[in-house]
Parts: C-alpha cells; structure tokens; sequence
C-alpha cells in the first residue's frame, strides 16, 4: 500500500508537469501564431485524437491490464507480440489510404481542401502517438511508474515546449511534422528496453492463446474509445463545416483545458487498472467495495470546487492564458467547463469498471453519451437555431459529458450498492459550501484579479478553506488520509 501511494503520488506529479506544458504549449502557439494557428494545431490534434481508437483496437487498456496478470515472462511476450504487430499493421494501411487520398481526406475531417497541406503533418504526429501509446501501455502494465511517467513528461510537455521555442518562425505543418516525428523517435528509444522480447521465440499456442484472450477483452472497447473520441473531436470537426477555423480553436482549446484540468484524477486510475486488477484475480473484491465509497466521495467533492471555480474565472484564465485576440472563446470555454464534475468522475472512475468486468460497461455508457451528444448538435444545428453553430456544439458536447458521468455512476453503484442518499448528502454539502465560496470569489473578483499572482494566491487560499470546513464537518475520505499515511510509514 506504500508503494501505490508513492506511485499515485509520482503519476500525480507528472500529470501536473503535463497540465502545466499544455498551458506553456497553448500560449507559446497564441503568441506565435494567433487564433488561425492555434485552431489549425488543434483540429489537428482532435483529429488525430478520433482515428487513434481505431488503431489502438481497445489495446490501451487491454494490453496493460493482461501484462499486470501475467503469470510469466512467456505470457507476458505473447501480449507484447499480439498488440504491436496488430497496431502496426492497421496504423501503416490506414497512413497509406490517408495519404492517397489527402484531398477528400482534408475536405472530410478539416472541413476544407485548402487544408491538404496538413495530411502529412497529421500522419507523423499520429504514428508518435500511436506508438506512445503502446510503449506507455507496455510500462504502465509492468506497473514502471518512473518510466512510463518520464515518457509521459518528455512527449507531452518537454518536446513541443522546446520546439515552440527553438523554431519560431515555422509553418503550422512543420510544427506538427517536427512534433510528430520527435514523439515517435523518444517513444521508440523508450521501446528499445524491451524491443528484444518482440523477436523473442514463443510457441504458437501461447501466441495464439494470449492472443484471443487479449483482444476479446480489448475489441469490445474499442466502440467505446472511438465514441469517446467522436465525443471530443466531432464537435471541432462539424465546427470546422459549419464555421471559421477560429472558432474551431475556440472550442478544441476549451476542451483541452478540461482534459487538462480533470486529467488532474489521472493518475489515481493510470495505477488502479493494473491494482485493481491483480485484486480481481486474487479474489479480494471485499478490498475494492471498501475502498470505492470514500474513492466516489473525495472525487465528487473535490471537482465542484474546480468546476465552479474555472467557471467564475474563465475570462481571467483566458486573458492570462490566450491573450485578449481570445476573449471571443470566453462563453464557450464557459459552456464546456460546466461538464467538469462529471467528466472528472468518469476519468477516475472508468479504470474500475475495466479491471472489475470483462463486459465493455464504458463502451456501453460512452456510445449512449455520444448518442445524446449528436442528438442535441443536430436539434441545435438545424432545428432550433437560437445559438452560433460554435455555441451549439459547446452545448451538445457538454450534455454528452454530463451523461457521461450520471452513467458510469449508476453502472458502480449497480456492481457495488450504497446508499443512495449517503452520496446525495456528500454531493449537496459540497454543493452548499461551494456556492458559498462563490458568491466570496464573485465579490474579491476586481482586486484579485489584477495580477496573476493574487488569482493563484486566492485559489490556493480558498481551496485550503473549503478542505477545513468539509475537515471539521468529518468527512469521511479527509479523515482518513493522516491515518493512512500513518499505516504506508510504518
């Protein structure tokens, strides 16, 4: 139990380092590219996000989960072996097709033909992240929290940081190109430490064992990771049809920011898959029910502090952040920073149900969520045009997200009843004092925001005040984390 909490704690840190490059990332491409770069980038990155599913096939959660339960290196290969060679076959055809066919390509994904340009640039990033993903999925599996984290930092945050700085006076192609093809060359110097038990001999029977156990675990997610996807990439995709490249930047940086933000609960999931995995073959589910009640109730309560507090201070942030040529993203970062609670449960919370059931639960809950998503854009879009398209996909993707995490609640509260009025109770205290420090937050908002300095000042002070009052009113979860510290240490 020591060692997870120091592994937490390190996947914490480097979530941190993460959220603070994105933040470094986006305002280096503001500054150096305006709003016409910076939604350029960021279709991009969306689409990419939205074909990735289709070629990690469901391995990005299979593959980690099985390696934890391997019994032996034997096993531990054929997983290796099934996942890379499938993901690299399906990777080169579809690189192939896309740039064969750039032009309908450009036209049906970034929305225009001018934007062929960027076919080749989008390729190199998807193979570095494609295989960033394999080779983090490998050490997240043999639970090598340091490794896999440094990969994490070096990709996400240190190598585009240093190319925005080193290459000012670039295109937005060679941007991508030159991050693409930086991602891939580190995933594949990370890859080489276990790159021999690729071509390592095993016997067919293993392979082919391993093989049907692993992708009849991951195939079935794979409508959920592509949903999941659809559900970010869809809206800046239709924005690019609808309307400018700008307001296509809008929508794809505020989504961004809530990644980053509720990313935050990462890593709490990135080292329970593999945990609560190995308890599930050990038979200790006792240990998991226990444990969830207090997991459901700190993520609740926490959230609603940072939703409420983004939501009051999205124009602060955007100044700051973006610059004033990025005031016009204020209502729609707004719009989609309200889903905050709730996406935030679904990222702690979706580790669980894919290491406690083979069943595809998040598939199913995503596929209904992108459901109500494309629902309410279409109704929005061409029935009842009160809003901007830009406005009208906010919305839709904020509904889907909100649908998101109602679902994946009643999905564990269906494998591990509680009380249902317990968790209402915790949800409306926290509600009650958070819209308390509201109205504190909406009152200071002239003077504090004059600098950035006093902004972070004040939400460091007000988030130590909102964890004492929920301390002296006894709740449960914060009660317990001096006590277990105390059990790690000894």
């Amino acid at each position: 139990m020591k060692a997870t909490f120091k592994d937490i704690s390190l996947t914490f840190i480097t979530e941190t380092i993460v959220l603070i490059g994105f933040i470094f990332i986006y305002r280096l491409l503001a500054k150096n590219f305006g709003p016409e770069g910076v939604g350029e980038y960021s279709l991009v990155r969306r689409v990419a996000g939205f074909i990735q599913p289709l070629l990690i096939l469901g391995l990005g959660i299979g593959l980690p989960r099985y390696i934890a339960m391997s019994k032996d290196k034997g096993q531990r290969i054929s997983y290796l072996k099934a996942s890379s060679f499938t993901i690299a076959i399906f990777t080169l055809l579809f690189l192939l097709i896309a740039n064969l066919f750039s032009a309908r390509f450009a036209r049906t994904f970034f929305g225009n033909i001018a934007y062929t340009d960027l076919v080749l640039p989008f390729s190199f990033l998807l193979m570095g992240l494609v295989l960033h993903i394999l080779v983090y999925s490998y050490f997240r599996g043999r639970l090598f929290v340091k490794t896999f984290n440094s990969l994490q930092v070096i990709n996400l945050a240190l190598l585009p940081i240093t190319i925005l700085i080193l290459f000012k006076n670039i295109t937005i192609s060679r941007l991508i190109i030159l991050v693409g093809s930086s991602t891939l060359i580190i995933a594949f110097l990370f890859s080489l430490s276990f790159i021999k038990e690729l071509f390592a001999p095993s016997k067919k029977v293993h392979l082919r064992n391993s093989s049907k156990e692993l992708f009849s675990y991951s195939l079935p997610r794979v409508p959920g990771d592509f949903a999941l996807a659809g559900l970010f990439s869809l809206g800046p995709i239709f924005a690019a049809h609808f309307t400018s490249i700008e307001e296509v930047g809008y929508l794809s940086v505020s989504q961004s920011l809530l990644m980053g933000m509720c990313g935050m609960v990462a890593p709490i999931g990135i080292i329970l898959l593999p945990k609560v995995s190995h308890l599930v073959a050990q038979g200790e589910q006792e240990t998991i029910k226990k444990n969830l009640d207090l997991f459901i109730a700190a993520v609740f309560q926490c959230s609603i502090f940072i939703s409420i507090q983004l939501i009051i201070f999205t124009d602060s942030i955007v100044e700051y952040w973006l610059g004033s040529k990025f005031f016009a993203a204020i209502p729609v970062m707004r719009i989609v920073l309200v889903s905050a609670i709730f996406y935030a449960f679904y990222i702690a919370m979706r580790n669980v149900l894919d290491a406690i059931k083979v069943k595809p639960i998040n598939t199913i809950n995503i596929s209904i969520s992108l459901g109500t998503f494309l629902l309410i854009a279409g109704m929005l879009l061409f029935v009842f045009k009160f809003f901007s398209p830009v406005i009208s996909l906010s919305i839709a993707f904020c509904s889907g997200l909100i649908s998101l995490g109602i679902l994946t609640y009643i999905s564990l509260r269906k494998i591990y009843p509680e009380n249902l009025k317990k968790d209402l109770k915790r949800f409306w205290i926290a509600a009650i004092i958070n819209l308390l420090l509201a109205g504190v937050a909406i009152l200071v908002k002239p003077f504090i925001t004059l600098g950035l300095c006093y902004l972070i000042i004040f939400e460091i002070f007000l988030g130590a005040v909102y964890l004492l009052i929920l301390w002296l009113l006894k709740t449960d979860w914060l009660r317990q984390i001096p006590e277990r510290i105390r059990i790690y240490d000894r």
